[in-house]
């Protein structure tokens, strides 16, 4: 299994934080190729499953899907995720801390053929890891604009 994760101090409130992560208004902010979010599903957990479409570097669109795999306002999400057919699971957990709070953010993802794994893995670490901050700061940019 591999992983990457990143971590950000938000100026705001938790409830405020996770809201803003959860609210589905606020999906091109955190994911910045994303194209259209196509069907959405109220899960019995309160957490969701979502599919939609995103671009990538040349412009081509793909779809893609997640479904929150443990919910658990305002402290944590653990979410599925198929894009272009690797298997993501992403973990972030919202702590309070003064009047702030903690985002860590974590990718994991495991290749299913051992010989070729650290081939394709590798070559994810890096995006992973760049897409992980780039959410985390543009949240804390949004929730803290004057």
């Amino acid at each position: 299994m591999s992983r990457v994760q990143a971590r950000l101090d938000i100026a705001a409130p938790v409830e405020v934080v996770f809201g803003f992560f959860d609210d589905l208004a606020n999906a091109a902010v955190l994911v910045s190729n994303l194209d259209e979010v196509t069907a959405v599903e109220t899960l019995p957990s309160g957490g969701r499953r979502v599919e939609y479409t995103f671009r990538d570097r040349a412009g081509t669109v793909h779809e893609a899907s997640s479904e929150h795999v443990a919910y658990d306002p305002p402290r944590r999400t653990v979410t599925r995720n198929i894009q272009s057919g690797v298997v993501t699971t992403m973990v972030r957990e919202f702590q309070p801390v003064g009047d702030a709070t903690l985002v860590t953010a974590t990718v994991e993802w495991e290749i299913p053929v051992r010989s070729v794994a650290g081939i394709i893995s590798a070559p994810l670490r890096g995006p992973y890891r760049r897409g992980l901050r780039d959410t985390l700061h543009a949240a804390r940019e949004a929730l803290t604009a004057p």
